[in-house]
C-alpha cells in the first residue's frame, strides 16, 4: 500500500510539473502575442488621436460638449 501511494505522489509530482510546464509556454505566448496587438494597435491610435485634434482645433466652435467629449 506504501509503495502505491509513493507510486502515485510521484505520478501526480511528474504531471504537476508538466501542467507547470505547459502554463509556462501558454503564458509566454500570450505575453508575446500581448506586445504584438499592442504594438499593431500603437499608430492606427495616434493617427485617430491626431485627427480628433484637427477636428478640435478647426471645429471646437461648431461642437456641442457631447461633440467635443
Amino acid at each position: 500500500m506504501e509503495k502505491e501511494v509513493k507510486e502515485l505522489n510521484a505520478d501526480l509530482e511528474r504531471r504537476v510539473l508538466e501542467r507547470t510546464s505547459q502554463l509556462g509556454a501558454a503564458n509566454k505566448e500570450l505575453e508575446a502575442f500581448a506586445y504584438s496587438v499592442s504594438h499593431d494597435l500603437r499608430a492606427p491610435l495616434r493617427a485617430i488621436d491626431g485627427f480628433s485634434k484637427f477636428v478640435l482645433e478647426d471645429h471646437s466652435t461648431k461642437l456641442n460638449s457631447e461633440g467635443k467629449d
